[in-house]
């Protein structure tokens, strides 16, 4: 990014833009070499207007969740990474046209799903206590159609409303969103700006017991005290899961540098102090091969890798 471009996104937004920001300050790895510029993003207008200019000057944009379920590599990223703030991170409700027993919640792609689920559950409305546990946003969690305890996003979203690459903004119904396991498929270069979803009126403390129960399993099972992006690994269709195949291939415990499979859950890869991503990737390797190699099953990574290789 030359002098100009630093200029234009320093006149534009002042203290709002970071320039060669490390990444491992955004990313739940810890791990991450420095993007280009990071900024601050706060309404529909600024990110209509940035991304306009952005693809003008040909720089790459990405937009960073709460920077879970990431793996940036130590090149950093090039071009620009948006975080949304501020109009990006309100909870409304919406009482009109929704049936009886129902209720019709918007969120922007900032809010903290934990957050939005955390509202959900102190008004009584069921449908979204599986993301108590989940540490990313509502963006990021209908992109990747986020889920756990048998529940996604896509079971109680009814709209998004997405900045298209051409610099319109649309709102999609739930008819016209392609979920599929772990994923939606939106046009190139889309940008989810909220999301509203109808969830239903039920007894709230039935729903608190439900989520202590949640919570009580997450503690138990994931390894919570040290820095991880959550499941590495999609859980392949049938049979056993990704943890249970990687478990019974041996290789909890096993490092590579300072990163190693988890030994209290095999689909967690953890930082046990100053992992890199060259660490995380040679792991990923590893368990492919190993697993492949004793059951037959390819595993698809569910974290999503970005950025270059170091010295590139």
């Amino acid at each position: 990014m030359n002098a100009k471009d630093k200029k234009w996104l320093s006149d534009h937004f002042g203290k709002e833009v970071l320039f060669d920001e490390s990444m491992s300050r955004h990313t739940t790895f810890g791990i991450g070499g420095p993007a280009d510029a990071l900024l601050y993003v706060r309404t529909d207008q600024q990110i209509k207007d940035l991304t306009r200019w952005a693809n003008d000057r040909g720089h790459p944009v990405m937009i960073l969740g709460a920077g879970s379920n990431l793996l940036v590599r130590e090149g950093g990223i090039r071009g620009l990474v948006l975080r949304l703030v501020n109009g990006f991170r309100g909870i409304e409700q919406n009482l009109e046209g929704s049936p009886s027993g129902y209720v019709t919640i918007e969120a922007g792609a900032g809010v903290l799903l934990r957050q939005l689920a955390k509202y959900a559950l102190d008004r009584g409305l069921a449908g979204l206590n599986f993301g108590l546990g989940i540490p990313g946003t509502v963006g990021g969690a209908l992109r990747m159609n986020a889920g756990a305890w048998g529940a996604c996003m896509a079971d109680t979203v009814t709209s998004i409303s997405v900045l298209r690459k051409g610099g319109d903004i649309a709102t999609m119904a739930k008819e016209e969103l392609r979920f599929s396991c772990r994923t939606l498929d939106l046009e190139e270069g889309s940008i989810i700006l909220r999301g509203a979803f109808q969830l239903k009126r039920v007894e709230r403390e039935s729903l608190q017991r439900d989520a202590i129960q949640m919570q009580k399993k997450r503690r138990a099972s994931q390894p919570l005290s040290l820095p991880s992006a959550g499941c590495v690994f999609r859980n392949p269709p049938g049979g056993m899961s990704a943890g249970e195949l990687i478990d019974k291939a041996g290789l909890k415990g096993f490092q590579k540098g300072e990163a190693e499979i988890s030994t209290r859950h095999g689909n967690f890869i953890v930082n046990k102090g100053h992992a890199n991503a060259a660490d995380i990737i040679a792991l990923v390797g590893h368990v492919k091969e190993a697993v492949f190699k004793r059951f037959g099953v390819t595993l698809e990574l569910e974290v999503v890798i970005v950025g270059q290789e170091a010295g590139s």
